[in-house]
């Protein structure tokens, strides 16, 4: 049976705007092929999330939480009344696209929302609130850009990249210059061709709330940025590790770009269902 999504009208405090009611088809456009979901039963914590260009996705140890905002009808930067098991139990997905498909950003988008849909039966809302975000600018006034953000060279369209895989946790890093996507994990962010669009979007929890990107800067660039990753329960009066800059500065001093808090009305998620995923 078809499932759908719900977008509904609400009575909302004045915090939070409800927008019209729609319906989204749970199976509505571009699919994966085969998806396999199994419970990850180890006990490190770490995970991580590789795309490949034909939108064909790996999460490896990720809870449900991570992946919700692709469940949304819409674009949004927050899911709210998820229950606490999203938040602990993690799991192992591999999604597969169907063969020779070269996905333009909203069908991989209709792929990501599907699975979520159909496999966690999931229904919800999309509502409008306040939020502090960032807008990502450029940090000099003549506009000239750090020494680790360079235009690619590397035809990244969606049918050019096809033929290279994107860089795995295991790739040298020489090699990531010669491949389009992003590698990110330990405090360092490498690419050798991404959108800043898609940049932007793996900035939020180092900013510490949605990344806006309004540089102007259109295609593709290559990138590498390292900063120092909070210290969690730290003794205060230990020394560093490494001399790596904070987030803020590394993103100022290496790539000349920078964040400008602002407020904005962000929209949401809020979920009124979800089922835990039946392994396969």
């Amino acid at each position: 049976m078809q499932r759908t999504l719900l977008a509904v009208v609400l009575t909302c405090p004045v915090a939070a705007t409800a927008l019209v009611a729609q319906q989204q088809p749970a199976v509505a456009g571009a699919q994966f092929d085969v998806v396999s979901i199994k419970p990850n039963k180890g006990d490190v914590p770490g995970g991580g999330m590789r795309m490949s260009p034909d939108g064909s996705q790996i999460m490896t140890n990720v809870t449900i939480s991570q992946i919700m905002m692709g469940a949304a009808p819409e674009p949004v930067v927050e899911v709210a009344g998820l229950p606490d098991w999203t938040k602990t139990e993690r799991y192992d997905i591999n999604a597969k696209a169907p063969p020779g498909f070269h996905p333009t950003p909203e069908q991989r988008a209709e792929m990501m929302r599907n699975m979520i849909v159909e496999r966690m039966k999931v229904a919800g809302h999309v509502e409008e609130v306040e939020r502090t975000t960032f807008a990502m600018v450029l940090a000099r006034s003549d506009g000239k850009l750090g020494p680790q953000l360079k235009k690619s060279t590397l035809d990244c369209s969606p049918g050019a990249a096809a033929s290279r895989p994107p860089p795995s946790p295991s790739t040298a890093s020489d090699d990531i210059m010669q491949r389009c996507g992003m590698r990110m994990g330990g405090g360092t962010i490498e690419s050798g061709g991404m959108l800043l669009d898609t940049f932007v979007r793996s900035l939020r929890g180092f900013a510490g709330g949605l990344v806006n990107n309004r540089t102007g800067l259109e295609g593709y660039y290559a990138l590498t940025l390292r900063f120092a990753l909070p210290r969690l329960n730290a003794d205060p009066s230990a020394a560093a590790s490494d001399d790596a800059p904070s987030f803020f500065t590394a993103l100022q001093e290496q790539l000349g770009l920078k964040l400008v808090p602002e407020k904005t009305k962000v929209k949401i998620f809020v979920v009124d269902h979800i089922e835990r995923p039946t392994p396969d």
